[in-house]
């Protein structure tokens, strides 16, 4: 009696990933052609008001703007192989917009397209004014986040893209997977200072004289905090201090990347 061979699935269907790989590797090479349309919306926010954007494929920037007005720039781009067909792409973007006095909610939204590879590049980069004082929430997949300058509280959320803040003054709060965190902090909030990385490392600054209690951990990964007194060493995957004194929280967390925290 003749054995049937059996064959490993993985045998199977690593050849048919590679396959797949290479083959959206040449569809996106013959994406050649791009058109761009530009979306500018101005919304007035009450005082401490909250603005939220959703990105997907693209970057969002969020910088002080005049007064309490929001302005938003949303450069949007479809790619194709003809430009009829990267015409076609950009029709599938969408931003959707939820406005009240105390809120600024936009969304992006690309509508797919049938066919294995879907027929075009999507993206979509975010340049946003707000209050300084405003609380701002941001959150794209398959792109980065930067924010400036802001007093307000922040949460900020990046999927294959990384994070950077600047010059910020209220309570934060932010997490990224494959990608790093760099923040720089004017000073630290009463509510403190919240950040996680996955494949990716964490870099904070605060200033030399802030009073703070430090709780940082990391996976694969060193933690550095050269230049700051604290009232313990840290061993090499994990710090557990208080920072002159202590004071407000600040908790880091990170896996396959390091910590470093020094100051301004």
């Amino acid at each position: 009696m003749r054995k049937l061979r059996t064959i490993p699935l993985a045998a199977i269907a690593l050849p048919l990933l590679l396959a797949g790989s290479a083959g959206c590797d040449i569809a996106m090479a013959d994406h050649k052609e791009k058109e761009t349309s530009e979306w500018r919306k101005t919304y007035e926010l009450q005082p401490g008001g909250r603005v939220e954007i959703g990105n997907v494929n693209g970057r969002i920037e969020i910088v002080p703007g005049e007064g309490n007005t929001v302005e938003v720039v949303a450069i949007k781009t479809g790619q194709g192989p003809s430009r009829e067909a990267a015409k076609e792409a950009l029709s599938r973007i969408d931003i959707t917009e939820e406005v009240s006095p105390a809120v600024v909610k936009l969304s992006t939204r690309m509508r797919s397209q049938s066919g294995l590879f879907g027929g075009g590049g999507l993206h979509v980069l975010y340049t946003v004014r707000v209050p300084a004082n405003a609380e701002v929430r941001a959150t794209t997949i398959n792109g980065g986040v930067e924010i400036k300058g802001i007093s307000g509280k922040v949460h900020a959320e990046a999927t294959n893209g990384g994070i950077v803040l600047r010059d910020l003054s209220g309570t934060v709060d932010a997490s990224t997977t494959n990608g790093g965190i760099d923040a720089d902090l004017a000073k630290l909030a009463d509510d403190g200072v919240k950040l996680e990385c996955t494949n990716g490392g964490i870099k904070l600054r605060l200033p030399a004289d802030v009073k703070a209690t430090v709780s940082a951990r990391t996976t694969n990964g060193g933690i550095d905090t050269a230049g700051l007194s604290f009232d313990a060493e840290p061993t090499r995957q994990r710090l557990n201090a208080r920072l002159n004194g202590g004071g407000a929280r600040v908790d880091l967390e990170g896996t396959n990347g390091g910590i470093d925290i020094r100051a301004r």
